[in-house]
């Protein structure tokens, strides 16, 4: 052990070595823990020394006895108030439950410049950030003068200050320190730093003097070590972990990528079956519904051909047996009309010759005198045939007249309504099969272009299948998927 003398302002001004025979300190050990006390590092006791100047060995002190009743000294006694305070406070767990870092992207190191152990501990983190694997802020703060524990507290209040940003976030913070004398240790038993520490958003790792040293920030940190190499060591496994988790992970995706991509190819080959399936369907529907059409309309023609045919010749028959009646009902009415002309007429000239016989007989009884009187009657009588001849013949002509015309208006009558209903007839039959055959139209455009909306559906679903399989065929990529990883386990524990 050393027994070391500083100043007001914590400098060493005199320092000597010591120790304690075996038997003296077994039965000092056996005197302090039947009082439940422990000595340990940072304990503040009186103790009783017996000095001795050897020829060899030099200037030596001996532990002869420790006071019981200074046992809890200043240090000791800072120390438990610490702790009572901090649990008083509800701090004192608050870093430990924390959880552990899977990956260490960023550490800040906080210790003191040429500290021993530091050298270990860059040896090993030089590897780890070369391989881009994790950054390492350094810090050097003086663990060993009266102003360390503030100067620890500020360093740490600025990365508690950065944690905020994504960008500069710090996966962890390690407080490391070489091996040395036990009580250059006392200066961190500080209710600041120790406060500090617990409220620390990110784990807190100590690797603080040797595995035999034992202080109050590894009490209160999440991960305590007992060296500076045991706290980059720890670093190091946990990156090996992850990427081991990692290599697993990309393993997992291949093998779920290989699955997506068969059960896509056998969607794709499905959706093709399908697709030449429905279009051959589609086609044969689209036949049938023409040949059906077709059928359909064929009856329908003939029998539109067969109604006008019956109509033309039913027309015909009406037109020749009505100009047959006409015929003959003028025939009749114009042997009629002579049949009665004859008898007047003969009476006419029997009336004629009468009369000239009487003239004749006049004139030979009056020859000189009635000869103009017989001129005068001859030519009356003459007047009067003519006027009797010709009132009786013009009846006669305007009957034949008036037949004939209405003959002629029968005749014309008839041929208009079988023009008529042989144009209606052709119309319809027109019309019929101009609505047949657009009917058949319309149903096989749309037969065909509802198969070229699903063609054009199935198609667009192969594509987006395909495009789904190439995007993730090229995720699979190591770096791609190494870095997802990353990303995802940042994400997932806070860091980046």
């Amino acid at each position: 052990m050393e027994f070391i003398e500083v100043d007001r302002d914590g400098k060493q001004i005199a320092r000597v070595q010591g120790g304690c025979w075996s038997a003296a300190w077994q039965r000092i050990d056996r005197e302090f823990r039947a009082a439940g006390l422990m000595l340990e590092a940072g304990s503040q006791v009186l103790v009783r020394l017996q000095s001795s100047l050897h020829p060899t060995f030099g200037f030596q002190i001996v532990v002869t006895d420790v006071d019981l009743t200074f046992a809890l000294g200043d240090l000791n006694a800072r120390a438990q108030s610490i702790r009572k305070h901090l649990q008083d406070t509800g701090i004192w767990n608050r870093n430990r439950s924390l959880p552990l870092p899977v990956d260490f992207v960023r550490v800040s190191v906080i210790a003191p410049a040429g500290a021993a152990g530091l050298g270990d501990f860059r040896s090993t983190a030089v590897r780890l950030a070369g391989a881009g694997l994790t950054e390492f802020v350094y810090h050097e703060v003086p663990f060993q003068t009266r102003d360390a524990p503030s100067r620890i507290v500020d360093v740490l209040r600025g990365i508690y200050r950065s944690c905020s940003v994504d960008a500069t976030r710090q996966c962890a913070v390690a407080i490391i320190r070489g091996g040395g004398a036990s009580a250059d240790l006392a200066w961190l038993v500080d209710q600041k730093l120790a406060k500090a520490v617990c409220r620390m958003n990110v784990p807190v790792m100590t690797g603080i003097g040797h595995e035999r040293d034992r202080n109050l920030l590894d009490e209160i940190s999440c991960i305590p070590c007992d060296t500076p190499s045991k706290v980059v060591e720890h670093i190091r496994s946990t990156i090996t972990r992850a990427a081991l988790d990692r290599q697993r992970a990309q393993e997992a995706i291949q093998t779920r990528a290989a699955q997506i991509a068969t059960r896509h190819e056998a969607a794709v080959a499905s959706v093709r079956t399908a697709i030449d399936r429905d279009g051959m369907e589609t086609a044969r529907l689209a036949e049938a519904s023409v040949r059906s059409t077709a059928t359909g309309l064929q009856p329908g023609a003939r029998m539109l051909l067969d109604d006008t045919r019956s109509a033309v010749t039913s027309v015909r028959t009406a037109i020749d047996r009505h100009t047959r009646d006409t015929v003959r009902l003028a025939e009749t009415t114009v042997r009629t009309t002579a049949t009665a002309l004859k008898p007047g007429a003969r009476a006419l000239l029997e009336g004629m010759r009468t009369a000239l016989d009487e003239a004749a007989e006049c004139a030979r009884g009056a020859a000189g005198e009635r000869r103009e009187l017989a001129d005068r009657a001859v030519r009356n009588l003459l007047a009067s045939i003519t006027s009797s001849v010709e009132t009786t013949i013009r009846p006669l002509e305007l009957g034949s007249g008036k037949a004939l015309g209405e003959i002629s208006a029968r005749l014309e009558a008839l041929h208009q309504s079988a023009s008529d209903k042989m144009g209606s007839v052709h119309r319809d039959i027109v019309e019929a099969a101009e609505r047949s055959t657009s009917l058949a139209g319309e149903v096989v455009t749309g037969l065909r272009q509802e198969a070229i909306r699903d063609a054009g559906r199935s198609l667009d679903d192969c594509q987006s299948a395909i495009a789904i399989v190439r995007e993730r065929a090229e995720s699979l990529d190591p770096r791609t998927v190494l870095a997802a990883g990353y990303a995802i386990l940042q994400i997932r524990w806070g860091c980046r």
